[in-house]
């Protein structure tokens, strides 16, 4: 998840310590004769305001009577700084509004309550701008960045101390949280584009109100109304969409938490803002997203006792069976704090009897249901803007990828989506990153995984076909999981590349893998480690942390900040392994080394294996799935699971071509390399045959007739099931197959791999590259090697459909207007056009195939001619 910082303007930034929490002159209050003055009065006695109210003490104190809730803000208090969050209490179960997770990741707002005459104002203030407290540019960023009004109430009464009491239950029956912008999506009539929701104040309101010493929250029920009809499965009643909201002020610390600049070569989350007093390269101040952790008096040898540990806290809603495994994957990340200078720093216990989950003072780990599985996992946090201190952070999970994992031969993705999802990079990844957040969920690949694995057990006889995955490994899943979202709310970034530090022939070592990790970081996207045909089992996941997770919190949560400044130069060192979301997906994405849903130091290595070994499964595939009783479409599940895991694990080659090997090391950093590196040329080959041949040789994605002819349907049909694989009952083998391959094609053919290549030859030598006439003839070979290769044959169906979207795209590349293409990629897919026309009508003039052969063979020398034609004339 991440951060960056150079080291000169570290120095300067930690020099501008932030402010505590600013308090604006209140208005002064109305005079107490004025109060007294009954009817002739403008404010309503309190007594008679508030008679037969619930009254709540805590942050604020509240009143609440006949669906209207009053807040007493004292007059010392009116323009106080405090934080703003919001979240979905309860959602829908689908379409992107689950419940529990927040609306505004880590960046609350700071807001302030305001009296002007009669009225109190809620306003936001900018906290991304700041200038050094009593320096000539604090006035300059005053004069700039104006506060925005969110609410606004009359004041209706005073208490007998003053303090104002305001009717804000519009405030929070409203769109305040802007829930409305994402109901939009939820609605839509087509994915994607924002359809029209109207929030009916006259079906809303308030829920629930409770205070804490530290915050006080607010829920409320919103009902919104669709601009045109919509059917969701989840919801009683589609013409009226429920959301509950949850609104939370809470206290900033008092005394701002010292700050820890962040740096770039560290996997942290970063609360960012401009310092326009900063004499540094930039106006930007970047700190990292810690907890506060400060020694106590006590020590344990080299080690501090922190003043108050870090404490997670078990919702009881969380399965008992479930509970240990979940414990553990918060207390193994004490040995990182070890690192850091800690002793036990930080553990989980249940939520005590009587305790709030929705009390700020609880950071919490609970259990959520889904009727589409939304985010697998989540570990929000709520942050300090002034400081990235973290305040508090609510983990959930969703049972859905649990049972999915466990005892599921099922998964919603297809093979086509499975292969995007390792290599791709869609808007809303990239519209998360830019708030602060980060691109993909894991839940669909997890369920995956657990199908993968449960396949590989029946066939090693280990479980009995109908069995469901063993407890012991359902928890060493969850185990993992949990150490990832801890790692989230501590501050810690995905970390993509951590599974290279580990040896591919270590994967199996259960002593290497237990002291270093699968992979060096539980921040990790991994793929299940399974071990190879004749090769004992060793760790499927992380059963605590790694080398690269205690490097980083050791950076991050150290007391020494100079310690901090030396550790981030190790970035080098064995073990310390880091690439996250934008190094690993995308068309921009050129190191393969940082990849999701790999292992190893040598992914290409890996991937080869793992794409063997899915391979050898498929012949036998029914009699793994098919016992007595059993439905003929749980076959066709498991195959569609292994098929996208096969197609993912052939992906792993796409980035080795023009790739370089990236580095975030410093100038002068102990055995630093350099920023960009080439892939060797025998490895870029080596990538290019396992791609041609596992990706679009003959045998790519081979399904045996006799287990295509077993594949069945599946026969329920009822809200939440659909009996069609998008209308068709049988399962689309060919449309599958195809769409994984045209995924492929796609990623490796993008202007971005050409344009690399170019400046790869370019920057290292043409020797050192695979050129773009070597990638394109040797796709071409593959693709149509029944023509370039051996006599006359007949080409089976299923490769005339991936010679005919070969021939879309390269016909693109030649005529289309396709944006960046570099102009040497459209020579050279013409110069292949031109090529292929020969062999397809030498081929032709030979004979000896069926007729759909000639009548493709015909219809693609035809296409050929009227591309190159019309790429003459376009030119």
């Amino acid at each position: 998840m991440r951060s960056r910082l150079a080291g000169v303007l570290a120095l300067g930034a930690l020099a501008c310590a932030p402010a505590a929490a600013k308090t604006r002159p209140a208005a002064p209050a109305a005079p107490a004769s004025a109060q007294q003055q009954g009817a002739k009065s403008p404010y309503k006695k309190f007594s008679e305001l508030t008679e037969g109210a619930t009254a709540r003490e805590g942050f604020f104190d509240s009143y609440e009577k006949d669906g209207k809730l009053y807040l007493a803000v004292p007059a010392a208090r009116l323009g106080e700084e405090f934080l703003l969050t919001t979240e979905i209490a309860q959602g829908i179960g689908a379409r992107s509004l689950f419940g529990g997770t927040m609306l505004n990741i880590f960046e609350g707002q700071v807001v302030s309550i305001e009296r002007r005459g009669e009225k109190a104002y809620l306003l936001a203030h900018p906290t991304r701008f700041t200038a050094e407290k009593g320096s000539p540019m604090e006035k300059t960023v005053e004069l700039t960045f104006a506060e925005s009004v969110l609410e606004s109430s009359k004041i209706e009464s005073f208490r007998d101390d003053s303090a104002l009491v305001v009717d804000v239950t519009d405030w929070f029956v409203s769109d305040l949280s802007d829930i409305g912008a994402r109901m939009r999506f939820a609605v839509a009539p087509r994915p994607g584009q924002p359809g029209r929701a109207t929030l009916d104040k006259s079906r809303s309101y308030l829920e629930s109100v409770k205070a804490f010493p530290k915050n006080v929250n607010i829920r409320a029920k919103l009902t919104f109304l669709p601009g045109e009809p919509v059917n969701i499965n989840s919801v009683p009643d589609s013409r009226y969409i429920p959301v509950s909201i949850f609104y939370s002020f809470a206290e900033l610390p008092a005394e701002p938490m010292t700050p820890r600049v962040a740096d770039d070569r560290m996997g942290f989350f970063l609360t960012a803002r401009k310092d326009f007093s900063s004499t540094g390269e930039t106006f930007f101040q970047r700190y990292v997203n810690r907890w506060r952790l400060e020694c106590g008096e006590e020590r344990a040898g080299d080690l501090c006792v922190p003043k108050k540990p870090l404490v997670y806290y078990l919702d009881p809603n969380i399965p008992e069976e479930y509970r240990p495994y979940v414990m553990a994957g918060v207390n193994k990340w004490a040995s990182a704090f070890e690192a850091a200078g800690f002793k036990d720093a930080i553990r989980a216990e249940m939520l005590p009897e009587g305790a709030d989950a929705e009390d700020i003072r609880y950071p919490t780990l609970r259990w959520n249901a889904s009727d589409q599985p939304g985010y697998g996992a989540i570990g929000p946090s709520i942050v300090d803007p002034r400081t990235g201190e973290i305040l508090d952070a609510d983990i959930l999970f969703e049972a859905n990828m649990i049972q999915g994992f466990r005892n599921n031969w099922r998964t919603v993705v297809s093979p086509a989506a499975a292969v995007e999802a390792m290599l791709g990079f869609s808007e809303t990844d990239a519209a998360a990153l830019a708030a602060g957040g980060e691109a993909s969920t894991f839940g669909p690949t997890l369920e995956a995984q657990g199908a993968l694995l449960r396949t590989m057990l029946v066939a090693n006889g280990e479980i009995e076909p109908n069995e469901a995955v063993p407890s012991e490994m359902v928890g060493q899943a969850i185990t993992w999981v949990t150490l990832h979202e801890v790692g989230h709310t501590l501050g810690l970034r995905h970390n993509f590349r951590s599974s290279v530090d580990t040896p591919l022939d270590k994967l199996q070592d259960r002593s290497f893998v237990e002291a270093n990790g699968v992979f060096s970081s539980v921040m990790e996207y991994p793929s299940i480690n399974l071990a190879p045909k004749g090769k004992g089992a060793g760790v499927y996941y992380n059963t605590g942390v790694g080398t690269s997770d205690r490097w980083v919190i050791a950076y991050g949560y150290t007391p020494d900040a100079e310690r901090a400044k030396t550790l981030a130069r190790q970035a080098a060192q064995p073990g310390h392994a880091f690439g996250t979301d934008e190094d690993a997906g995308g068309p921009g994405a050129m190191d393969p080394m940082i990849s999701v849903f790999d292992l190893g130091a040598d992914p290409l290595a890996w991937g080869k294996e793992r794409a063997a070994l899915i391979a050898s499964m498929i012949p036998t595939l029914p009699e793994r799935v098919l016992v007595d009783d059993a439905r003929y479409g749980q076959l066709t599940d498991a195959l569609q699971t292994l098929l996208g895991q096969y197609g993912q694990a052939v992906a792993t080659s796409v980035k080795y071509l023009g790739g370089q090997y990236t580095s975030r090391d410093h100038v002068g950093d102990p055995d630093g390399r350099p920023p960009f590196a080439p892939v060797p040329r025998a490895k870029q080959l080596e990538a290019l045959d396992f791609l041609a041949t596992s990706g679009f040789g003959e045998r790519a994605f081979f399904v045996p007739r006799e287990v295509f002819a077993q594949l069945g349907a599946n026969r329920w049909s009822h809200w939440g099931q659909t009996n069609t694989f998008n209308g068709r009952i049988d399962y689309p083998m060919h449309e599958s197959v195809l769409g994984a391959q045209r995924t492929l094609l796609m990623r490796v053919t993008d202007p971005f791999v050409f344009a690399r290549i170019r400046d790869a030859e370019t920057k290292f030598g043409t020797a050192q590259v695979v050129t773009i006439p070597e990638l394109m003839s040797r796709l071409t070979s593959a693709v149509w090697s029944e023509v370039t290769t051996g006599g006359a044959r007949s080409i089976p169906a299923q490769r005339r459909d991936l010679q005919r979207v070969w021939l879309d795209r390269v016909g693109t590349l030649v005529i289309g207007d396709v944006e960046r293409l570099p102009a040497d990629a459209r020579a050279v897919a013409r110069a292949e056009l031109v090529s292929l026309r020969r062999r397809i009508d030498a081929r032709r003039a030979a004979g000896g195939f069926d007729a759909y052969t000639r009548a493709h063979l015909a219809e693609s020398s035809d296409r050929i001619e009227a591309i190159l034609d019309a790429g003459l004339e376009a030119k």
